[in-house]
């Protein structure tokens, strides 16, 4: 069976509830309980400085969806670890996890977000793979152009955006002494063109592009 549900007394509210469990999962729990259980796990009393042994287990699963489908990225270089990346779709197309791309993250290159935004989409047109592959491929290409001719059809503005990254400072700058990165010079060079009492506090937005040249010099000061 996939699933068994149980009819339970709800003592707080009164009458009853189902309470739906997975079959497969739990079986599943229970058979690396049983088997992979570390049976001689140590646990310090802190009062009397003695240890005690129990049996401890802590890997559990969990039977998630079912969904749409699930993409994983794969590694460029055989036998290369990669960090845990992955996006979930729904029935209904939406995205229903993802995890690990810059997409979700704060202060990442505004361009490779846009272009994530169009092409996971496009991860779910076509019927046959090479379908996929090309529907993929027409964000890619759309993007590959934008970065040939250096942006050349867009406005100023626009061009400024997808280049650009941003930040929030959690602290003053003042507590970032001897410390470098692209937000705290940032931060510093407002402080020089605008006045220390700008960046004094907590919170300072700093939005920046990354030049290329000097090439000699450290990205933290480009």
């Amino acid at each position: 069976p996939q699933g068994v549900v149980f009819k339970a007394k709800d003592h707080k509210k009164g009458g009853t509830k189902n309470v739906k469990v997975s079959y497969a999962c739990e079986m599943l729990n229970a058979m690396v309980d049983e088997k992979y259980s570390n049976l001689q796990y140590h646990v310090l009393d802190k009062k009397t400085g003695n240890y005690s042994v129990e049996k401890r287990n802590s890997i559990y699963f969990e039977i998630d969806g079912p969904y749409l489908a699930m993409i994983l990225p794969a590694s460029k270089d055989e036998g290369k670890k990669l960090k845990k990346r992955y996006a979930v779709f729904n029935f209904n197309g939406s995205l229903a996890e993802l995890k690990g791309f810059e997409i979700k993250r704060r202060g990442e290159l505004q361009l490779i977000k846009v272009f994530q935004e169009g092409v996971f989409k496009k991860f779910l047109v076509g019927s046959s793979l090479p379908e996929v592959f090309n529907s993929v491929a027409s964000v890619a290409n759309e993007w590959l152009d934008v970065l040939d001719n250096q942006g050349e059809h867009m406005e100023d503005d626009d061009l400024v955006d997808l280049i650009s990254e941003s930040s929030v400072m959690s602290r003053p700058l003042a507590d970032y002494d001897g410390q470098k990165s692209c937000p705290i010079t940032c931060a510093r060079r407002l402080g020089d063109f605008l006045g220390p009492e700008m960046v004094s506090g907590k919170g300072t937005a700093c939005k920046f592009v990354i030049s290329r040249l000097p090439l000699e010099t450290p990205v933290t000061e480009r």
